[in-house]
């Protein structure tokens, strides 16, 4: 093979292998149920990540973000646009859940391990 053919089909090669690495969606569903299983629309979530300094100093809150439960008990928060690749890991984000009932209000707080380019699914239960 003469060198510009090597060198076309290298390039080739480089360009197929980089065009199917496509960066997947980084989402985190959470679902809200009470003890009996019903699930519980308008419930508001919130998940925030604060930075870690070292051991035993937290640094400033770099994910801090809210939303509302649907009809199905289940609110999706897409995190793709803070994902780089090649990064190991995502985040391990605190978890507030609150919901207002006529006589009474209901708070639960968790975590939830996010996991890099995958769909990361989590109930919890607010009794």
């Amino acid at each position: 093979m003469s060198r510009i053919k090597v060198l076309f089909l290298a390039i080739a090669v480089l360009i197929t292998t980089w065009a199917c690495n496509k960066e997947e969606d980084t989402t985190a569903e959470v679902r809200v149920v009470t003890a009996n299983g019903t699930t519980v629309a308008g419930a508001e979530v919130r998940m925030f990540g604060q930075g870690t300094v070292d051991q035993t100093d937290v640094g400033d809150i770099r994910i801090d973000r809210t939303q509302f439960t649907a009809s199905n008990g289940i609110t999706t928060f897409d995190f793709t646009d803070l994902y780089v690749p090649g990064q190991s890991g995502f985040a391990t984000l605190n978890v507030e859940i609150t919901k207002e009932f006529p006589d009474s209000t209901a708070f639960l707080e968790g975590i939830m391990q996010v996991v890099e380019e995958e769909e990361n699914r989590k109930t919890f239960i607010l009794e």
